[in-house]
């Protein structure tokens, strides 16, 4: 399996059985395409880029990926609530057939959208990983 899927596969998981992310967003509310006609707050994987740094053993990967998190206030306040649950599912993400060497969160940066006039938090997650032995 690639390592774009395993690892988007698990974090997608990951936050859509957390129980204080899901009362917040509701059941379902976690999706790694933007869904149609989904009333927020939800969550997206808006990008997931992957470099390839192989180490001397095994080859490796470092993912850069995009998590947005729609509020449905126009207020930061419930999209920075998501936010902070992503980070803290993100940073413990268990990937079957990867290991997750080094996590963390790089940055949250948030915005009021012009066109639906709700919050959004855009969460950056940096993960190095490689093959499982």
């Amino acid at each position: 399996m690639h390592p774009i899927v395993a690892l988007q596969g698990a974090l997608v998981s990951a936050l859509g059985s957390d129980a204080e992310l899901v009362a917040i967003i509701g059941a379902n509310g976690v999706f790694d395409a933007p869904p149609r006609g989904r009333a927020a707050p939800y969550v997206v994987i808006a990008r997931h880029d992957v470099i390839q740094r192989d180490g001397d053993v095994a080859p490796g990967q470092e993912h850069r990926i995009l998590v947005h998190c729609w509020g449905d206030q126009p207020s930061r306040r419930r999209a920075l609530a998501i936010a902070e649950r992503v980070v803290a599912v993100g940073l413990a993400v268990v990937v079957a057939g990867l290991v997750v060497s080094h996590a963390e969160h790089v940055r949250t940066d948030t915005v009021i959208d012009r066109d639906t006039g709700l919050a959004r938090a855009a969460v950056t997650l940096r993960f190095l990983s490689e093959a499982a032995a």
